[in-house]
């Protein structure tokens, strides 16, 4: 009876961990695709990102869309990239700010849920022109929209 109850404890901790992190999102990330280009209002520079234990190194995007709206992004080093032939890049489309706004709040409506970050709401991809026949495909974060980790 004694080793009962902790046994019972662990138990109901393995199954509720279990049921609780094994499953699926029930809100999915909806994919988008962000382009960078290097032009003037355009920044991009090797730096860290987050605060104490959760200070990463990578490379931190600044891209002004047509509207003049700031996008901020951060991507992580250790994260892996993707380099494709530039005869792909047809295959993405790309979405400025005002349509990424859009599609935020259209899937916050469908979802049912309150405001939420972009980071919540989309995995973003940043893509960058490397060469006349290659470009690399970013996985990225938001910046300044609680993503610290």
């Amino acid at each position: 009876m004694f080793l009962l109850k902790p046994f019972l404890a662990l138990l109901a901790f393995v199954l509720f961990t279990t049921v609780t992190f094994a499953q699926q999102s029930k809100y999915p990330k909806d994919t988008i695709y962000v382009k960078y280009e290097n032009k003037a209002l355009n920044k991009k520079w090797l730096s860290n990102y987050g605060y104490g234990n959760n200070k990463k190194n990578g490379i931190l995007f600044n891209i002004k869309d047509e509207n003049n709206k700031n996008m901020l992004f951060f991507y992580d080093k250790k994260l892996s990239t993707d380099t494709l032939y530039i005869k792909h890049l047809k295959n993405y489309a790309f979405l400025n700010l005002k349509k990424i706004e859009e599609k935020r709040h259209k899937w916050i409506f469908k979802n049912k849920r309150p405001p939420v970050n972009k980071n919540g709401v989309f995995q973003t991809y940043l893509i960058e022109e490397i060469s006349k026949e290659k470009f690399v495909i970013y996985p990225v974060i938001w910046r300044n929209e609680g993503a610290i980790d």
